[in-house]
């Protein structure tokens, strides 16, 4: 909790609970400014398995990029799925973000890299 109160205080990012319609928290979402100096920012989200398939992690993304792209005026959003994630591939081109490629040994995980699929949405396909 400290790492993620810290990057809003540096403004490196925020992170935010995704809360069910019974106040019950089932996921987070997050948008990532590291790269905001070149117009680029990063989305990332989550949801329990009870959650999953009811649209929740695509509201909470739409709520964030919405206010990313508004409000903050971020160019271009960048999002990073595992090829295996069929439900975060499916939210994420409900999302209205389109695939650019395969980042092959792109991420660490545990011990292993791995590859991952590289999605955006620009400010002008909104």
């Amino acid at each position: 909790m400290e790492r993620q109160w810290s990057r809003a205080t540096t403004r490196a990012g925020y992170t935010f609970v995704i809360v069910a319609s019974n106040d019950r928290p089932v996921g987070r979402v997050g948008l990532w400014l590291k790269n905001l100096a070149e117009g680029r920012a990063s989305l990332g989200y989550w949801v329990v398995k009870s959650a999953r398939g009811q649209g929740t992690a695509k509201a909470a993304a739409d709520s964030v990029f919405g206010w990313a792209m508004r409000d903050l005026r971020i160019p271009r959003l960048e999002l990073w799925v595992e090829p295996w994630n069929t439900a975060a591939i499916r939210t994420a081109e409900r999302a209205g973000f389109q695939r650019e490629g395969l980042l092959r040994s792109w991420q660490q995980v545990g011990d292993e890299r791995r590859d991952m699929f590289m999605y955006s949405l620009l400010n002008d396909d909104r």
